[in-house]
């Protein structure tokens, strides 16, 4: 089982803790594998369908756990590319994909939802304490009551929710459904 690991780890040159469809089809000219190759994987092991395949659906996929000293790498270049990136101008939506929202929502809160989103991911790891942060700094925004849905995988929802006040939507790994029901 190594050998799988260390396929994804030959695979993934800068440490992300992702393959990109990119790095996926540079290993498969590097290795002359069949153009193939590259769906077949993302079909596989891409389990929330976001393009990328991250060490965790990998591993899921295959039963394995990852090497520690490999995560650690991992870790520490998410580290830097979230210093990195808390400096630059982007703008706050590059990289959501947007699984549906509510059209009433004010562009000021989407993005600040989003930022939420990213700070609780550069923080955490799992996704119960992603949505706690989430909530609670929205809670504290107008004391009012919010929920939110943090997963990577497929999961349904149907929610009843104030006007303008549900987004869901995926950024980095995990997608995240946030919304705020009306008082009656």
């Amino acid at each position: 089982m190594a050998d799988f690991l260390k396929a994804f780890e030959s695979i993934d040159t800068d440490f992300s803790g992702e393959i990109t469809r990119e790095e996926l089809e540079a290993y498969c000219k590097r290795q002359n594998f069949d153009e193939k190759f590259t769906q077949k994987w993302l079909n596989l092991f891409d389990i929330d369908n976001s393009g990328t395949i991250s060490i965790e659906e990998y591993c899921e996929v295959l039963g394995l756990k990852p090497n520690e000293d490999y995560i650690e790498k991992v870790t520490e270049q998410r580290v830097q590319a979230g210093a990195a990136g808390a400096d630059d101008d982007r703008d706050d939506m590059d990289g959501v994909r947007i699984i549906a929202l509510d059209k009433e929502m004010p562009e000021d809160l989407q993005r600040l939802i989003v930022r939420l989103a990213r700070k609780a991911q550069d923080e955490f790891s799992v996704e119960k304490d992603i949505a706690k942060y989430i909530k609670s700094e929205l809670d504290s925004l107008d004391q009012r009551a919010w929920h939110v849905i943090v997963g990577r995988f497929q999961y349904g929802s149907y929610c009843t929710h104030e006007i303008g006040c549900m987004f869901h939507f995926f950024v980095n790994r995990f997608a995240i459904l946030v919304w705020r029901t009306p008082d009656y």
